[in-house]
């Protein structure tokens, strides 16, 4: 059987969408309880991180670039608690 790698072209628009909500979660996540964000921004930054790995299987690239500016965003607030 053969087979053929999946592969998505996402408009700028697509992006933008799909990272408005993704970061919508993030701040509903971080929103919570103060001695609970750490723990919220690590299970985030995880998240994203499965988010990228699915992305670049996809090789969805403009995609994968916004993830990971979100990722990073993610670890610098981790680094700042």
């Amino acid at each position: 059987m053969t087979t053929f790698p999946i592969r998505i072209t996402l408009t700028d628009a697509a992006v933008a969408e799909i990272m408005d909500a993704i970061t919508a979660r993030s701040t509903r996540l971080m929103a919570g309880e103060p001695d609970e964000r750490y723990g919220a921004l690590e299970l985030r930054w995880r998240e994203i991180g499965g988010m990228l790995e699915l992305a670049r299987r996809l090789e969805a690239w403009r995609l994968v670039r916004a993830l990971e500016a979100h990722k990073d965003a993610l670890r610098r607030q981790m680094d700042a608690f």
